[in-house]
């Protein structure tokens, strides 16, 4: 991952939105990480997985604990905005 202070990238700005296309480029500010930026394609599958691991493991979680409270296919689909 490149790595720039908040001074090198505002200064070098074209350069890092072109580096962000192939790798995460993280931002310092007075020496400690502040932003990454990376492509929107990265973004939206990184947004993807996250919304897959959350529905992967509210399944596991009702798996392991059946007895617990039960939800209609309704509100299933409601939480889960598969409508």
């Amino acid at each position: 991952m490149a790595q720039f202070s908040a001074s090198e990238a505002r200064a070098n700005f074209n350069h890092v939105l072109e580096l962000a296309k192939t790798e995460a480029v993280e931002i310092h500010k007075h020496g400690k990480p502040a932003v990454v930026i990376f492509d929107a394609m990265s973004y939206e599958k990184l947004l993807d997985y996250v919304e897959d691991l959350e529905d992967t493991i509210t399944i596991l979680e009702h798996k392991l604990n059946p007895n617990q409270e039960t939800y209609s296919w309704e509100k299933v689909k409601s939480e889960l905005e598969l409508d």
